[in-house]
């Protein structure tokens, strides 16, 4: 996996080089042959050519993974070959063609342009489409168009199962055999208007359908209503003691609070002067005494020091969000489910437009910790960013000890963890945090706030004073506790301080000096 991601990113940066004075030329890029035209086709680069940008024109010859041409806005892409999973997903505008097969969730999250499938396409066609079109000459799989909401899918031939399941717009035509409809959509002739429209717009691809095409389209009697589970967290970490280090310490003592996210072994990297993450919508105008040198996570306007979360809603402009950002924090709570090489994909392709010298962060779910940390271990990632909420819910002392055994388990306790505090965190939840094995963690100060500043200039002006604050307790607290470092925190500096809190966490029951079976994996 390895030599893909190498190669993967070696294409793309060359590409990204050459890109700007081709589309100044109107010249297309060609990949795939040598000087002479001699075929060299690329087999298994993963996310590939992603946010391809207006005036943008490639043609790659070769069999590609996932994430090929994903996320476009603009220009024209031909493969000559096979796509895996996610060909020309969440694409914005531009027209991409594969001139074979493609696998499964091809043209995912499309809200614009058009996609062109020379050959048959997987499962889940167009799934969660929001406008443009895709089409596509052989078949299809299951569940073509699953809970699209608009834009246009046109199979000429035949489609599996469940097509339509839960959408809410758009129209699906398919002119060969189709097994029954999804639940949540009909089934329909096509009309003569329709004939007519569908054909002129294939007539450019040398395609047709017929007469006796059908039309799947959203029931307005058979609507699904879905609704996610609640994520839950219960309680805080207020039953849980700190205990004081045998050497008192003078309050003039340095203390040291800083840290330093890099990536591998490097000296450089994001500092963070509090090890907090200010969780705030826009990195705009976010300055102040302490918040113009402090880190925050951001989904637009990132500044120099702010890492970017990319989910779903802003894929698309990845590639502009983290030019100038510090790093990235991709969202696995807010992306379609994936399965391990498809992330691994995904990071590919913002691994490009981010750098190789910044930091790639996975953020998912406590229920999810296993996977996190195992992909934390084989991929090229640089940290995990752990939510306490989930949708099997748990106490907030019970999730301590399910990160700190997953991490052991998988050989990463060494590694960067944030940890998502979903209450007003105070200093006492910092220090309980590092000694607990993480680090840095992620805060909202707003979070039980019921009157929210409403300028940006008032939400700076709120937050600073807030580090301020969080600064002075946090040096105070760990003064009084005899402790002049955070990396010397460890859990035996942790007491429960009631017997349900012992049971949940694991930890020493204050007043004895054994701790239960959880922390020992028992």
């Amino acid at each position: 996996m390895v030599d893909e991601v190498a190669k993967s990113l070696k294409l793309n940066l060359n590409l990204a080089n050459n890109l700007p004075k081709a589309i100044e030329l109107d010249r297309a890029i060609k990949i795939g042959w040598g000087a002479q035209g001699d075929a060299k086709p690329k087999e298994g680069e993963i996310g590939i050519a992603t946010h391809l940008p207006t005036g943008a024109r490639i043609r790659l010859l070769g069999n590609l993974g996932d994430f090929t041409a994903a996320s476009c806005n603009g220009g024209t892409f031909t493969l000559e070959g096979n796509a895996l999973g996610w060909f020309g997903a969440f694409t914005t505008d531009g027209r991409l063609v594969v001139e074979r097969d493609a696998g499964i969730r091809c043209g995912h999250g499309m809200t614009g342009g058009r996609l062109l499938c020379q050959g048959s396409a997987g499962d889940e066609l167009g799934g969660s489409l929001n406008g443009g079109t895709i089409i596509v000459r052989g078949h299809a799989g299951h569940r073509t168009g699953i809970g699209m909401k608009d834009g246009l899918i046109v199979v000429v031939g035949d489609c599996k199962g469940d097509a339509g399941q839960g959408m809410t717009g758009g129209r699906i035509v398919i002119d060969g055999r189709c097994l029954p409809e999804g639940e949540g959509a009909i089934q329909r002739g096509l009309t003569k208007a329709e004939h007519k429209e569908i054909n002129a717009l294939l007539k450019e691809h040398d395609l047709s359908v017929s007469e006796d095409a059908v039309v799947i389209e959203p029931s307005d009697s058979q609507k699904i209503e879905s609704t996610p589970p609640e994520q839950t967290v219960w309680g805080d970490f207020s039953e849980i003691g700190l205990v004081s280090g045998e050497v008192p310490m003078d309050a003039a003592s340095p203390i040291d609070v800083v840290t330093l996210l890099t990536r591998g072994e490097e000296d450089d990297g994001i500092v963070f002067p509090l090890p907090v993450l200010i969780d705030i919508e826009s990195g705009k105008g976010m300055t102040g005494s302490w918040l113009s040198n402090q880190p925050c996570l951001v989904t637009e306007h990132p500044r120099t020091i702010d890492l970017v979360r990319i989910n779903e809603s802003n894929l698309s402009i990845a590639d502009q969000l983290l030019k100038d950002a510090a790093g990235v924090v991709l969202d696995l709570d807010d992306m379609p489910p994936l399965h391990d090489g498809e992330v691994l994909a995904l990071m590919t392709g913002l691994r490009t437009h981010l750098g190789t010298d910044k930091p790639l962060i996975l953020a998912g779910r406590i229920d999810r910790i296993s996977n996190l940390h195992r992909m934390l271990r084989d991929q090229p990632l640089d940290g995990v960013l752990v939510r306490m909420a989930s949708g099997v819910g748990m106490t907030a002392p019970a999730v301590l000890p399910r990160l700190g055994l997953s991490a052991r388990d998988a050989g990463v306790s060494d590694r960067l963890q944030i940890l998502d505090i979903p209450w007003a965190a105070s200093a006492d939840d910092v220090v309980i945090s590092a000694a607990s094995g993480c680090t840095i963690i992620r805060v909202n100060p707003f979070v039980e706030e019921e009157d929210v500043p409403s300028t940006q200039k008032a939400r700076a002006a709120a937050v600073d004073a807030w580090l301020a604050q969080l600064a002075s307790q946090l040096r105070g607290r760990m003064t009084d506790l005899g402790i002049d470092a955070l990396e010397r925190l460890n859990r035996r500096n942790l007491r429960a301080l009631g017997y349900d809190t012992a049971a949940q966490s694991g930890l020493r029951l204050s007043g004895y000096d054994r701790p239960l079976p959880q922390w020992l994996g028992q």
